[in-house]
């Protein structure tokens, strides 16, 4: 285990510049555990993802605009989404481009649709430099405050730790009802 934090307080870095080209909520919240644990420094792990997912919606976006056949032949398997993100950048604008960064499934999207649009790639790139930045600060200081309050957490149940796996069994009942419950409901629409 601690030859895994040494490599991730060596190779963090840029294994979170490489992850957070392409989303990167996962390696921006690991990184900002690990600096909660003090192996990592905050502020150049929200400088570092936020650099890597301008890079990589740039990318995508300029790929889309300049290699247009080949990425239409690669998705085309999502034509619809393609479409709904055109329709959303259309109606929505810019205010797209920043709140795409939080939905899961659009935020790769969102860049490719534009890059196939005639949306002004300088304006696109000025707009997703404001919204990495954005959101890299806000997930990076959640990620952040949030693991702070569970250690805090871990520590005071450290005492009773016997109840830990009980709380564990009990909150995945309470997820499997809930599931269950969706679904029932779900099928009665049907």
């Amino acid at each position: 285990m601690e030859a895994t934090i040494s490599s991730l307080e060596k190779w963090g870095y840029i294994l979170l510049f490489f992850y957070s080209l392409g989303g990167g909520y996962v390696g921006l919240i690991t990184a900002a555990i690990m600096s909660t644990l003090d192996k990592m420094d905050l502020y150049i792990v929200i400088v570092v993802s936020g650099v890597g997912n301008f890079v990589g919606s740039t990318m995508l976006a300029f790929l889309a605009r300049y290699q247009k056949k080949e990425i239409t032949s690669f998705l085309s398997k999502h034509k619809r989404k393609l479409a709904l993100a055109q329709i959303w950048t259309r109606k929505y604008g810019s205010w797209l481009i920043i709140f795409c960064k939080y939905l899961y499934g659009i935020k790769t999207i969102v860049p490719l649709s534009i890059g196939m649009m005639n949306f002004n790639l300088k304006k696109f790139s000025f707009v997703n430099a404001i919204a990495c930045v954005i959101w890299a600060i806000v997930v990076g200081l959640l990620g952040y405050y949030a693991s702070g309050m569970v250690v805090k957490i871990l520590e005071s149940v450290d005492a009773h730790s016997y109840l830990i796996p009980l709380v564990f069994l009990a909150l995945g009942i309470g997820f499997y009802l809930l599931l269950k419950r969706i679904s029932q409901k779900a099928r009665k629409t049907l």
